[in-house]
C-alpha cells in the first residue's frame, strides 16, 4: 500500500500570515534579470487563503512511499485533502482500502473503477473487489526542499 501520515486538520480560524509574493513568473535557465525584490514590494499572499478552500473539511497528510511519483507526489510531500469535494474518476484521492489510508488516482476503465498508482510498478486496485471508501480529494501537494 501507500501509507499516509495524518498531520492535522486545517484550522477554522487560521491567522493571516502574509508572505511576500513576487509578481514575476519564473523560467528556468534564464539569467541576467532584474532583482525580484523590486517587483514584490507591497504584494503578499496568504497560503491559507490560496490552498485551503474549505477549512472545516480540509486536512493535511504527509506522504510515505514512492508509488505516486509519476503524479509528482513523492516521499515526504504534504497533501491538502478536501472532504467537501464530491470525488469522481480523474481525481487524485485519499481512500480507505481495507482499513488503510492510501493516495491513488481514481480511474474508470469501462465499467471498472480502479485506484491506480503511477507507472507499472504497482498494480491497480479494483474498487469493486476490495472494501474501499473514498475519504477525500487531494486539492494540492507541497514539496519541502532540503536547505
Amino acid at each position: 500500500m501507500f501509507p499516509l501520515t495524518f498531520v492535522g486538520a486545517a484550522r477554522h480560524d487560521p491567522p493571516h500570515r502574509a508572505v511576500p509574493c513576487a509578481g514575476v513568473l519564473l523560467r528556468a535557465g534564464i539569467a541576467g534579470f532584474a532583482s525580484p525584490a523590486e517587483d514584490y514590494a507591497g504584494r503578499s499572499l496568504d497560503l491559507n487563503e490560496r490552498y485551503i478552500k474549505h477549512q472545516a473539511a480540509s486536512f493535511i497528510f504527509q506522504v510515505t512511499g514512492d508509488s505516486m511519483e509519476e503524479y509528482r507526489i513523492g516521499e515526504g510531500d504534504y497533501l491538502v485533502v478536501d472532504r467537501s469535494i464530491t470525488p469522481r474518476p480523474g481525481h487524485i484521492v485519499v481512500a480507505l482500502v481495507e482499513g488503510e489510508l492510501t493516495v491513488k488516482a481514481w480511474v474508470r476503465r469501462g465499467q471498472y473503477d480502479l485506484l491506480c498508482s503511477g507507472g507499472e510498478r504497482y498494480p491497480p486496485i479494483p474498487m469493486n473487489d476490495v472494501e474501499t471508501q473514498i475519504w477525500g480529494v487531494v486539492r494540492s501537494g507541497h514539496v519541502e526542499f532540503p536547505v
